[in-house]
């Protein structure tokens, strides 16, 4: 493929035509989330070597990522002043169990909220999906606009989990046994309770699942159980007694936060397949 070039505040930088994967999907960022300034705890470093005290912005992708190409210069942050910056760490933890593979923690200094906050997300280098079939997938010139600090959490993707990769061990918990449908909710970052506990019981009467009956009806459901808790991640697992197909996923404003504490708003995603970039 021909490189082109791709103008940015500080000079020009050479990018890659997008490319699109087996199934046509364009490989993107799909949201960019201030999740901390200045306020990554003192565990953080567990992750990155003096993460503590600086900026935390997960960017969810579109495809899974091959971990042997994510490096911290992948990514420019483009602040409102038109200032840029790169993160010290990227990383794929704490979301790394297997089919999680797309949410990355960018960490280092990106801008003052109040100030000069954080306005885009550039890829400018080769970042590759995990390409388990087809060819790989590059990110490298394209970019996403930064949701706020102030801002709360939304949910960003839906997508089905295959049947054989149910029982497929992750830090997480698991969905109970007899469960029909298992889909993947993943939200712009991570959420809590207000009070820091998981969520639990409460929490998945909330979830709402709209599925598509065969006389093409639809009708919404409560998920049976909600799995993939205790990692810390932004993923949830919305266990499902019913096999009738996922159609969307919505959960309700005011009950669960990010870590700089901010409520999540009305919120809804539609469901897709799994891509074919899941390892």
């Amino acid at each position: 493929m021909k490189a082109f070039l791709y103008f940015v505040a500080g000079g020009l930088v050479a990018m890659m035509p997008v490319a699109q994967a087996a199934n046509g999907e364009t490989a993107r960022p799909l949201s960019a989330f201030f999740g901390l300034d200045n306020a990554l705890p003192a565990g953080a470093n567990f992750l990155c070597q003096g993460a503590s005290g600086q900026d935390g912005m997960p960017i969810v992708l579109s495809h899974t990522v091959d971990a042997d190409t994510l490096q911290p210069d992948d990514f420019r942050i483009v602040t409102r002043s038109g200032s840029e910056h790169s993160p010290i760490c990227s990383t794929l933890r704490p979301a790394n169990d297997p089919g999680e593979l797309r949410t990355v923690l960018l960490i280092g200094e990106f801008g003052d909220a109040a100030g000069d906050p954080p306005a885009r997300v550039l890829i400018v280098d080769d970042l590759f999906s995990a390409g388990v079939t087809g060819d790989p997938v590059n990110f490298r010139g394209t970019e996403t606009s930064v949701t706020p600090l102030e801002a709360g959490p939304s949910l960003v993707l839906a997508e089905v989990v295959p049947e054989d990769r149910w029982s497929t061990e992750g830090r997480g918990s698991a969905c109970p046994e007899g469960i029909q449908q298992v889909v993947r909710a993943t939200w712009a970052g991570g959420v809590r309770l207000p009070n820091g506990d998981d969520p639990g019981d409460t929490e998945r009467a909330l979830y709402r699942v709209t599925v598509e009956r065969t006389d093409g009806s639809t009708d919404e459901i409560v998920p049976a159980a909600l799995a993939d808790l205790g990692d810390n991640d932004n993923n949830h697992l919305l266990c499902l007694d019913t096999s009738a197909p996922a159609v969307s996923v919505s959960f309700p404003g005011g009950h669960l936060v990010d870590p700089n504490g901010d409520l999540n708003p009305d919120t809804q995603v539609a469901v897709g397949s799994a891509s074919s970039e899941v390892p």
